[in-house]
Formats: structure tokens, C-alpha cells, sequence
């Protein structure tokens, strides 16, 4: 099958099931890219870095890497606007109706349902990734201290991103 293909159907699958924003679809990524052999665990945890550290949302910016990196610029141009385009449509959508039947107990229940799911996926993210990124003492160091700078004072992520990036070039 043509390599735009398999991008549009594998993207825009994540992109109608991308429940809970970018990080909670961090896993599907993964499994999507690693289960189809486009690129390893090591190579989509630093193309997380890159996304992370580039503006805009995570998961277009993680399709539009995949994308290039499986198909060129116009395997980026798909992959992209495959991830984007449902939770596009569906956010005009919902939004449309939201506000009308939110306070609805069925619609409560979805949403109760939708948390601790996207908390889980968000966590199984974090511990695949977390696997491949804690490769040394000094990545663990790396870990906590930008762990601790966010949480206790509130460290804006910039200087996180850049630090954590000074680290790792004298301390790796």
C-alpha cells in the first residue's frame, strides 16, 4: 500500500480518537509508528523532544515529523492535515452542541468516563518514553530537577527545555 495512504488512514484515526489533547495520544502514536515499523521507540522519543520544544500542539507537530520522515514533504503535508482535520470538524461540532447539552447527566458520564482514561494514557506515555529517555544517572538527575523546578516554583518550560538541553550536551 502507497506510503500516503497508510499516513492518512493511521493519522486520521489517531486524529478521531485523539481524546484528551496531545500527550494522551503520545501512546497511540507510538504504537501506530513502532507496530508499522516507520521508525524505532529511540527515534520517536526524540522526535517528542523536537515537537516538544517547537511551537504548536505535540501530535500535529509529531505527525508532521512522522510524515516527513516516512514520506517527504507531502507524507508530512497527510499526515498532518490527517491528524488535524477530524478533531477539527469534530471540536465545530461539538461546539455547536456543547453548550446545550453539557449540563445533560448522560453527557456528565462521558466526561467522567473520558478522565481517568485519558490520565492513563497519559501515564503509559510517560513510562514508554520515560523507559527510553532514563538510559543514565545523569538523565535521572536531569528528570528530577526539571520534575522539581516545574512543580515547587513553577519554572516556566522554556528555560526547562533549554537547560535540560545544556545538561545533556556536557553531562551525556
Amino acid at each position: 500500500m502507497n506510503i500516503l495512504i497508510q499516513l492518512i488512514l493511521s493519522f486520521s484515526t489517531i486524529g478521531l480518537f485523539a481524546f484528551g489533547g496531545g500527550y494522551a495520544v503520545l501512546s497511540f502514536l507510538q504504537h501506530e509508528v513502532t507496530r508499522r515499523g516507520w521508525m524505532t521507540t529511540e527515534r520517536f522519543a526524540d522526535l517528542i523532544a523536537i515537537s516538544q520544544s517547537t511551537p504548536g500542539p505535540i501530535a500535529i507537530n509529531l505527525a508532521t515529523f512522522v510524515g516527513y520522515d516516512t514520506g517527504g514533504v507531502a507524507g508530512a503535508l497527510v499526515a498532518t492535515l490527517a491528524v488535524a482535520l477530524p478533531g477539527m470538524i469534530g471540536i465545530t461540532v461539538l461546539g455547536i452542541f456543547f453548550f446545550h447539552f453539557y449540563e445533560r447527566p448522560g453527557v456528565q458520564a462521558v466526561f467522567e468516563g473520558l478522565r481517568p482514561a485519558v490520565l492513563g494514557l497519559i501515564a503509559a506515555a510517560a513510562w514508554h518514553i520515560g523507559c527510553v529517555a532514563i538510559n543514565s544517572g545523569a538523565a535521572v538527575a536531569i528528570a528530577v530537577v526539571a520534575a522539581i523546578l516545574i512543580a515547587k516554583w513553577n519554572v516556566h518550560p522554556v528555560f526547562l527545555v533549554a537547560g535540560s538541553a545544556m545538561a545533556g550536551i556536557f553531562l551525556m
